[in-house]
């Protein structure tokens, strides 16, 4: 069994757990991250920035993925506001970014091969982790 702890802005959770950022998902986002986590046997913060959330918490969500525990950053850039979107070139720069896009125009694999099409991926990041500690 595992402790999954959902932190959104303006809070902060400053511990060793595992971690994931999630930024603008999709419903049938989020219910493929619960199928990924429900699997895992180790404890793990999510940090979620809903695309609804107000345009100042922007700092918030640069300030998350800069912290040393986020194994994982997960970008749903269809779903992204205009002002998110505006620092997409940032996130998906990161190398534990990892993007969703239906997008074939925009050449973001320029910045990064890290498209994803779903979240099966996710386990072995975070299990690789949860056996290095």
């Amino acid at each position: 069994m595992n402790n999954v702890t959902i932190i959104t802005p303006p809070d902060v959770l400053l511990n060793d757990t595992s971690s994931v950022l999630l930024i603008s998902p999709t419903e049938h986002l989020k219910e493929m991250l619960q199928q990924s986590v429900d699997q895992l046997t180790i404890n793990l913060n999510i940090f979620l920035y809903e695309a609804w959330f107000d345009e100042h918490e922007i700092p918030w969500v640069l300030s998350v993925s800069q912290q040393k525990n986020i194994q994982a950053t997960i970008l749903d850039l269809d779903n992204c506001t205009p002002a998110v979107r505006a620092f997409s070139s940032y996130f998906i720069s990161q190398p534990n970014t990892f993007y969703l896009t239906n997008d074939s125009v925009t050449p973001y694999n320029l910045i990064s091969n890290n498209r994803v099409y779903d979240l099966q991926w996710l386990k072995n990041i975070l299990t690789d982790r949860g056996n290095n500690e």
